[in-house]
């Protein structure tokens, strides 16, 4: 396959900007409404960007990888046991931002192993990064 770095982080982007949404659309239905503003900001935020790398990909000629069945239900599931335990707004925000966190450290991981040429790939995952960290900071007003 052509690109192959490219299409690498793409795909990346992609599932990354996804399981943001996924995560989201499995606490949403606990968050109180000033939470639940946020979220669905951030879930917008993450929608922009899977669309975009979408485009991206499509254009280089291949399908985008979404989040598996399994890690799907993975999510759920456990978003369902911690929301049993504690539902409150601060136990939401922790969830965030823990997921987030792993999803940081992976995006730059990606960024540093990226060897492409092509820089609107590299910029749609700085962008992705600049979001998980924006959302970060403001998941920690939740606590």
């Amino acid at each position: 396959m052509e690109n192959l770095p490219e299409m690498e982080l793409l795909q990346y982007i992609y599932k990354t900007a996804d399981m943001g949404c996924e995560g989201i659309d499995a606490v949403e239905k606990h968050a109180e409404q000033k939470l639940l503003q946020e979220l669905r900001r951030e879930r917008n935020e993450y929608e922009s960007v899977r669309s975009d790398a979408d485009q991206m990909i499509r254009k280089a000629g291949d399908e985008p990888a979404g989040t598996g069945v399994m890690a799907r239900m993975s999510t759920d599931m456990m978003a369902a046991a911690e929301m049993m335990m504690d539902d409150s707004r601060s136990k939401i925000a922790e969830m965030m931002i823990q997921g987030t966190t792993m999803g940081i450290v992976k995006t730059i991981r990606h960024l540093k192993d990226y060897e492409g040429h092509d820089e609107n790939a590299r910029k749609l995952g700085e962008r992705l990064l600049e979001l998980q960290e924006e959302n970060v900071e403001k998941m920690k007003a939740y606590l």
